[in-house]
């Protein structure tokens, strides 16, 4: 027999059981924390958000949410940090939320994604709400920018981002 086919096992410095084991472990780690995101789905991200977008995965502490319309996504966007902090309620801790543009997901209400009717609604629109004045910068806003982020929309913009 040739000696130089016998020593291949010592060439590829196979790892050990018990780290195989501990990755193995560790990568359904993250499938467990999406289960427990998607059983609480429709109370994290509220019913109208709920029929219009769905988490994907977590990979590195970043949770990946799929949305079918640019106006939900934008939404999804502006809410994030509550999202993240509804998410960190029920035990789970991340380091981001990303957003990604989904055409696919089936639009189940298609007069909630009707651009008119979700730009009717966005808390800036002034003919529905009442202007006050920012906390932060003393500029005018809609009442409803306020209700929402606390502020008007460049400051929350400018300590968010």
């Amino acid at each position: 027999m040739y000696k130089k086919y016998l020593p291949i096992a010592n060439r590829r410095n196979p790892d050990q059981l018990k780290n195989c084991l501990d990755n193995f472990k560790k990568s359904w780690g993250d499938l467990d924390k999406l289960s427990k995101i998607n059983e609480n789905w429709k109370e994290l991200i509220g019913l109208e958000l709920f029929q219009e977008c769905k988490p994907l995965n977590i990979e590195k502490k970043i949770l990946t949410i799929a949305v079918n319309h640019p106006q939900w996504r934008q939404a999804l966007i502006y809410n994030k940090h509550k999202l993240k902090e509804r998410i960190e309620k029920i035990g789970i801790n991340l380091n981001e939320i990303k957003i990604i543009q989904n055409y696919e997901l089936k639009n189940k209400n298609i007069k909630a994604t009707n651009a008119k009717i979700v730009w009717a609604k966005h808390p800036s629109r002034i003919h529905e709400n009442n202007i006050k004045v920012c906390t932060l910068c003393n500029s005018p806003t809609p009442e409803g920018e306020i209700k929402r982020w606390g502020k008007c929309s460049f400051c929350w913009r400018k300590i968010n981002n």
